[in-house]
């Protein structure tokens, strides 16, 4: 008798529940860095969530599946983009455009307390709640609006490639 193998599968759902898949990988690595190359480009398309799905091969029924990773498509509380992905098990989001990168996840130092930053300003705060968390974020957006920028003009702390 063999041993079962596993394959990772990303995938991305439309708005209109059209759901795309993106491969099927051995590594659990190469199908992160796929789904992220992916949804770098989320605000082109009517995306609403992601999945990491591993398939066990081999195996007949349910138990030959297991969630590893949803992730839900937010618009960005800075950049105001269709780019910010949430995931809601492990209390993280993280804007996927490499424009602004902001962030927000559980503490890994403080229990309880929530870290968020945005990357091109080096601006890192921590707060209480999750909804504190994105007061701030909204925060940082109005006020890059306020100074005239609107979501198509660029800004970001990496260099043109």
């Amino acid at each position: 008798m063999t041993e079962s193998g596993r394959v990772f599968v990303p995938s991305v759902t439309e708005e209109d529940g059209g759901s795309i898949g993106l491969g099927m990988f051995s590594s659990e690595e190469t199908a992160w860095k796929v789904l992220r190359e992916f949804t770098k480009k989320s605000h082109l398309m009517k995306l609403t969530r992601s999945d990491i799905v591993i398939w066990e091969i081999d195996v007949v029924g349910e138990e030959a599946m297991t969630v590893l990773s949803t992730m839900h498509c937010r618009d960005c509380p800075v950049c105001k983009r269709r780019t910010f992905w949430v995931d809601l098990e492990s209390l993280s989001a993280l804007c996927s455009g490499r424009l602004c990168e902001a962030w927000i996840e559980e503490s890994t130092v403080e229990p309880g307390k929530i870290d968020l930053g945005w990357p091109p300003t080096r601006f890192l705060k921590q707060t209480e709640t999750i909804e504190e968390a994105y007061t701030e974020l909204n925060a940082i957006g109005a006020e890059i609006e306020a100074a005239g920028r609107v979501p198509d003009d660029p800004f970001t702390s990496l260099p043109e490639e």
